[in-house]
């Protein structure tokens, strides 16, 4: 009887401590789900981050690029007079010469302008064809251009000249005296875009696609699912919000979007929620070594989860060429201001490098990077004790300073003594152009305001940059 009530109270001794370990086990995977699911959570808005990152920055060159073929003055000389109804084949001669050189000097995959004046569509290749919307419905693209009334747009469509290859064509509309003479610009191959996204799908096991206001995908791993495929019940975020929107469906599935305002086009990353596997949970509830195990790598994975969470940070808020912070570092600063009132110091510089292409096709990439790095070196040098400074695309930096007149006068100086001095390994000399704008040039001035006027004499400043002898606008 004795033994009977001792091996009774074994057993309920046993059966207590492993009741215990059981409520202490299923206690500790509800921790362990709700904290994993919230790392889980940041780090997906963070991965995102990323994505947005590299295709913004991949389609920044060619959407400048064509930006600047439509401010060319010799097309707009081209299609506002010289160009000739009935002068065709010297006109289609002129302009095949002059878009393969963009083409072979900026390594497009192709170049284009349509006048329209004669609805002549020129490449590289000569004359393709007579645009006609009407009745070519690969044609209807220009119609739709020229009734948005945009400075540039993006479309995907087939190149009929490379093979009917899927292509992201940046569209720019040639301006003058307040007429359009036509449209211009350069085409990427998907494949390209496709490289980028599939190394990103690979590594986070997530899927990628870029689609339109009406969820019709534009971008995709798969070329099957290119403007046929939609992506439904997906909630796109607010057109030109900053924020990244973050949805979790009942099943575990999660999606995370953003506007991709240079684009016009919504980022979606779309993934599974990571679940505790029944068996690995039915050990760990029946063996309290596993339970320590458990405990264990829980502990491992909240440190490892942290260092990748500061690594994607890192990788987010700072370009790691020039350590300067990036882009969305740069557009959150200017949310940020826009959100209080302007002080009236404030200033916008935009510096751009001059002849960086030239030294990445005569020296290499090393040497572009170097010169890159320089830049940086000379820009924190010289505008950093008076505010923020930004690389926000593969050539151009930014600053928001807060100067004095005489202060901006001073370190705009010293910027330019900073690149004068410069001399680098490979590369023996630095250039750069600047344009700022200052919040006390108008009080009526808003943010967006100083940035297009900063970036304009930017521009104006390359441009006088352009006109000294030696210095070729294709090899920018």
């Amino acid at each position: 009887m004795l033994r009977n009530m001792h091996k009774r109270i074994t057993m309920i001794s046993f059966g207590m401590a492993l009741l215990c370990i059981i409520l202490s086990t299923i206690f500790s995977m509800f921790a362990i789900s709700h904290m994993g699911k919230e790392n889980q959570k940041e780090m997906n808005l963070l991965l995102a981050a990323r994505v947005h990152d590299s295709i913004n920055s991949a389609l920044t060159e060619p959407i400048m690029a064509a930006k600047t073929m439509a401010y060319s003055q010799a097309l707009i000389d081209f299609l506002s007079g010289m160009e000739s109804a009935d002068a065709e084949q010297e006109n289609v001669a002129y302009m095949q010469s002059a878009l393969a050189r963009i083409k072979a000097g900026l390594g497009y995959d192709s170049a284009f302008v349509v006048s329209s004046g004669t609805n002549r569509y020129y490449t590289y290749d000569g004359l393709n064809k007579i645009v006609d919307p009407v009745n070519d419905p690969h044609d209807v693209w220009y119609s739709i251009f020229l009734e948005k009334n945009k400075e540039y747009d993006l479309d995907v469509d087939v190149d009929e000249v490379n093979g009917n290859v899927w292509t992201v064509f940046v569209n720019a509309r040639v301006m003058h005296e307040g007429k359009t003479l036509g449209v211009c610009g350069v085409g990427v191959q998907m494949t390209q875009l496709q490289e980028t996204i599939a190394a990103y799908e690979r590594e986070y096991g997530v899927k990628i696609n870029l689609i339109d206001a009406n969820g019709l995908v534009q971008v995709d791993t798969d070329a099957v699912n290119i403007e046929a495929a939609h992506l439904e019940d997906i909630p796109v975020s607010v057109k030109d919000s900053r924020e990244y929107v973050y949805t979790e469906q009942a099943d575990g599935d999660f999606a995370v979007s953003k506007y991709v305002d240079n684009l016009g086009w919504y980022l979606v990353v779309q993934s599974r929620q990571p679940k505790v596997d029944p068996q690995v949970m039915q050990l760990i509830i029946i063996n309290a070594v596993l339970f320590l195990t458990a405990a264990l790598v829980f502990v491992i994975f909240s440190i490892a989860s942290h260092r990748r969470t500061r690594i994607l940070i890192n990788s987010s808020y700072y370009d790691q060429l020039t350590g300067l912070q990036n882009r969305r570092a740069y557009e959150e600063s200017l949310a940020t201001l826009n959100a209080g009132r302007l002080r009236p110091d404030l200033v916008c510089a935009i510096v751009d490098l001059n002849g960086l292409k030239k030294a990445n096709d005569s020296i290499g990439h090393a040497a572009g990077d170097e010169i890159i790095k320089g830049a940086a070196q000379c820009i924190e040098k010289a505008l950093s004790p008076y505010g923020e400074v930004f690389r926000i695309g593969g050539d151009e930096f930014a600053a928001l300073l807060k100067v004095s007149p005489q202060e901006q006068e001073e370190a705009i100086a010293a910027l330019r003594r900073e690149v004068d001095a410069w001399e680098g390994m490979r590369v023996k000399e630095l250039s750069v152009s600047v344009g700022c704008a200052a919040r006390r040039e108008s009080k009526t001035m808003t943010l967006q305001d100083m940035v297009q006027l900063a970036d304009k004499r930017m521009y104006e400043d390359k441009k006088a940059w352009y006109a000294l002898p030696g210095n070729d606008r294709r090899r920018r």
